[in-house]
């Protein structure tokens, strides 16, 4: 093997490794927008369950009141 021919073996190696880690970073990167994304959907559950207990609630109210006063 000639000199250039080491030489860019040893610049595609380094290229590699750089890859390799530059991957392992981009997949631990994922498993946190994973957890974060998981995280905003338990979220807008909560949300939801709350509002509807709320309009359950004034809805109640409302007909409550048509049901009393009339």
């Amino acid at each position: 093997m000639d000199n250039d021919t080491r030489e860019a073996f040893t610049r595609i190696e380094q290229r590699l490794d750089t890859l390799t880690v530059e991957v392992k970073q981009n997949s631990k990167d994922i498993t946190k927008l994973e957890a974060q994304a998981n995280m905003g959907k338990g979220a807008f559950k909560v949300i939801l369950f709350f509002g509807s207990l709320v309009a359950i609630v004034v809805s109640v109210i409302k007909v409550g009141e048509n049901i009393w006063w009339d």
